[in-house]
């Protein structure tokens, strides 16, 4: 999709960290990675900036904004996640439709149902150390985004990106097995983190 790009608004990002995170980060997910790329290949460059295999997450919960927690607080939350999620199983979860969200491009993952217990088995962990965490509440079903949007507005060409990128696209399914817990950067309109701990499911001491 090519068009006059003259009246669209770039995004007002600054660069710079964002805060701590609970992430899906779907590290060893090949399938994931190749349907990606397969879907990148029809996104216009010149209005999204597509998500590189290993920026590829789905967001949980946000812990704290930057400078808010300390580092004893973030290993006593790791901690307090590790006893929360061992009575946790693994869970499969299909990766289905793409579709535009809020202007970004990306794919719809499904039962929500199991991603809320564990983002909310994990709010509680964090708030049993941090009840003034900064939580942040979604308007959007669970997903991971492959293209963010580089200008304002973009819904519509999203929504016919998404519809062309997508076509014959079936549903594939991704196992997860850990969470995360990253420092969460902005960089050049992508976003960049580095993993704190990684917590895995079921797992008994």
């Amino acid at each position: 999709m090519t068009g006059n790009l003259d009246g669209l608004r770039p995004r007002p990002l600054e660069n710079g960290p964002l805060g701590y995170y609970w992430f899906l980060t779907f590290d060893h997910a090949s399938e994931l990675y190749s349907r990606t790329k397969e879907c990148q290949q029809a996104i216009d460059p010149a209005y999204f900036k597509t998500t590189p295999p290993d920026g590829l997450h789905l967001t949980l919960d946000r812990i704290s904004r930057p400078y808010t927690c300390t580092f004893e607080q973030r290993a006593s939350i790791a901690e307090a996640a590790q006893h929360a999620c061992r009575n946790l199983r693994p869970f499969s979860l299909s990766v289905d439709r793409l579709t535009n969200i809020h202007g970004a491009i990306g794919f719809v993952i499904s039962p929500a149902a199991p991603v809320m217990k564990l983002r909310d088995t994990l709010r509680a962990a964090t708030l049993s150390v941090l009840p003034q965490a900064t939580l942040k509440e979604s308007a959007s079903d669970p997903h991971v985004t492959i293209a963010y949007p580089v200008f304002e507005d973009l819904e519509e060409v999203a929504a016919a990106t998404a519809a062309t990128a997508g076509n014959g696209i079936l549903g594939f399914d991704v196992m997860t097995t850990e969470v995360a817990l990253i420092s969460l950067e902005l960089r050049d309109n992508s976003y960049v983190w580095d993993v704190i701990q990684r917590i895995e499911l079921g797992r008994r001491r």
